[in-house]
């Protein structure tokens, strides 16, 4: 939502041209009719507003039907270039584009044949980035270091990471509350993706790091498990946002380059310790695994439990390509 509050304002959107916003509703209501979700309603009518508002500022408010393919490979260039749009979220917006105009195609109410904008080519998908994963003794030893550095906050929400396999938005909701009885497993209810409602676990280590966080924290009025303070007065607490959850652990890249100076993982970021909880239960790593005497792992519908996912294929989509490994067990031999 963050570029359509950035180009979207109800000043702007009273200008635009009425056949354009006429369009927008006539379209949306034809997907209505096909019952499409909620949500994706919105969507389509968000971006379809982003698209009209463009054509206002940089089409001379023209009539959409009115635009050649070059304006529509400007939008393209405008979306990535001046507002900084993934490939994704370009290519979404031009699809919107594309099925608005598809729509007037093939509507009577339109005298439209010829849909120019399906003639620009999306933009191309970026790169995919390398999965980063830290093994169980990496983690482990930056817990350490952290605990003797008595920065309990910042070891707890580490552990609590690699422990639950949560997400920054969902740890970020956690509550101190769920940490005081000392016989729980598990957070309160965060809500994930998609709306769906539910609790984090955490085992012996998060435990340990957390009663030592609340003990060096104190009493104060405030639920939430992350707070920030000043070093200068000890009486200033203030609820965190994801954002700085996500800034806490970018910041302990130097921790591990100290630590492990040929290590591989230096770039890890919140979703990496996400990858590295589900390898470590795959694998039986995890000293979660040990200490159930599950050295051989979780199997993967456990696994997509924990990770919270719809899917076993999306689990498998967060854990190691193993298949070099199993052909070399195979045959015996070695595909280095």
């Amino acid at each position: 939502m963050a570029i359509y509050n950035k180009v979207f304002n109800e000043a702007d959107w009273a200008k635009v041209n009425p056949q354009n916003s006429e369009i927008l509703n006539d379209f949306i209501m034809e997907y209505k009719q096909q019952q499409k979700k909620p949500s994706t309603l919105k969507q389509y009518y968000n971006d379809g507003r982003i698209i009209l508002i463009y054509i206002l500022h940089n089409c001379d408010n023209q009539s959409i039907l009115d635009l050649t393919k070059k304006n529509f490979r400007k939008f393209s260039l405008w979306l990535t270039e001046e507002k900084g749009m993934s490939s994704a979220r370009a290519n979404r917006m031009m699809s919107c584009l594309r099925s608005i105009l598809t729509f007037c195609e093939n509507d009577d109410d339109y005298e439209y044949d010829q849909n120019f904008a399906a003639k620009v080519k999306g933009v191309p998908n970026e790169s995919v980035r390398e999965i980063v994963f830290l093994s169980n003794d990496e983690v482990a030893q930056m817990i350490d270091v952290l605990l003797e550095k008595e920065e309990y906050q910042k070891a707890t929400l580490l552990s609590l990471l690699y422990d639950s396999g949560g997400r920054k938005n969902e740890v970020a909701q956690v509550e101190k509350q769920s940490f005081l009885d000392e016989t729980k497993s598990c957070t309160n209810i965060v809500v994930g993706k998609r709306g769906k409602k539910f609790p984090l676990l955490y085992f012996s280590k998060t435990k340990k790091c957390a009663k030592l966080w609340l003990e060096q924290r104190g009493d104060d009025d405030l639920n939430s498990l992350w707070i920030l303070r000043k070093k200068n007065d000890p009486d200033y607490k203030k609820e965190i946002s994801s954002d700085t959850i996500y800034s806490w652990i970018i910041g302990m890249h130097d921790l591990y380059t100290d630590l492990f100076p040929e290590g591989t993982a230096a770039t890890f970021s919140p979703h990496s310790l996400r990858h590295s909880c589900l390898e470590s239960f795959s694998i039986g790593e995890h000293y979660v695994c040990k200490e159930l005497g599950m050295e051989g792992g979780f199997p993967l519908e456990k696994l997509r439990l924990i990770a919270n996912h719809e899917s076993i294929e999306t689990t498998q989509n967060y854990l190691k390509d193993k298949s070099s490994q199993e052909l070399e067990n195979m045959f015996g031999i070695s595909l280095e």
